[in-house]
């Protein structure tokens, strides 16, 4: 399919969408997104991406935006000309109010096992803007490209301890003798599909130390595109036996199943 964009009421294709320079979103970074992936024009939990972005917007004080109705109205425009089975579906809203919504098809290297890079002091705890899918992202898109860089596909963000919080465009997960584990939101972005997650396995939070999610099992990241990914080697040492283990591929399975049940048409 080819790439489109619905921009405050107008359908175009995607290279011709653009934001005006004085917009708050561009010269700010104020504003919201949300990423998702669209299965035959359905969307496993969008009506969560939604409710996310309006509590950000209400937590953060971004006045006005564009209410829920009207990004369910833009997608499901958007999806309507696309014919693609999977599609990337990403939304952007600014306080102009400006709505911006882009389809395309999913890039092939969004699936399979991982390979990662950790980043000490690149997860801090104590950053509450880091909880909301602002504009504002360049941390996160400086901790991918420091993994592109060093040949990963993901870097595993850390405290200044060493201990794990999220990945750059992910939330993590580790398994020790069959227990899942993931750290508590604080500082990091409440995942839909971490949500989703939890919702079918028994998942604790808890804040693991170095030695702990070094010495798992396994290792694997959850996002509303890529769904659920292994992390087979971290930093050179393989996780676990570097392989994709039982308990993700269980879990990539019922996720699949629970899209392939729930998801939402807009």
């Amino acid at each position: 399919m080819t790439a489109l964009a619905w921009l405050d009421g107008a359908l175009l294709p995607a290279d011709g969408a653009a934001l005006a320079i004085d917009d708050p979103g561009v010269r700010w970074g104020e504003g919201l997104f949300e990423t998702m992936l669209a299965r035959d024009g359905r969307i496993l939990a969008f009506g969560a991406h939604l409710e996310r972005m309006s509590r950000s917007a209400e937590a953060l004080g971004l006045h006005p935006i564009a209410p829920p109705e009207h990004v369910r109205e833009a997608v499901r425009a958007v999806l309507a000309e696309g014919a693609a089975p999977l599609v990337r579906v990403r939304v952007t809203a600014t306080t102009r109010p400006t709505l911006l919504v882009e389809a395309g098809p999913l890039p092939a290297v969004e699936s399979g096992p991982l390979n990662a890079i950790s980043l000490r002091g690149a997860w801090r705890p104590d950053d509450g803007l880091a909880e909301h899918k602002t504009l504002s992202f360049l941390g996160r898109r400086l901790a991918w490209r420091r993994a592109g860089a060093a040949g990963a596909g993901e870097a595993l963000l850390l405290d200044g301890e060493g201990r794990l919080g999220e990945a750059s465009r992910s939330n993590a997960f580790w398994v020790t003798g069959g227990r899942v584990a993931t750290a508590p939101v604080r500082g990091l972005l409440p995942g839909v599909t971490r949500q989703a997650v939890l919702g079918l396995a028994e998942v604790h939070e808890a804040v693991a130390a170095e030695d702990e999610w070094r010495a798992a099992d396994e290792i694997f990241v959850t996002s509303a595109v890529s769904g659920l990914r292994p992390v087979v080697e971290c930093d050179g040492r393989p996780v676990g036996d570097g392989l994709a283990g039982p308990v993700a591929g269980r879990l990539a399975a019922e996720l699949e199943a629970l899209a392939a049940r729930e998801a939402e048409s807009p």
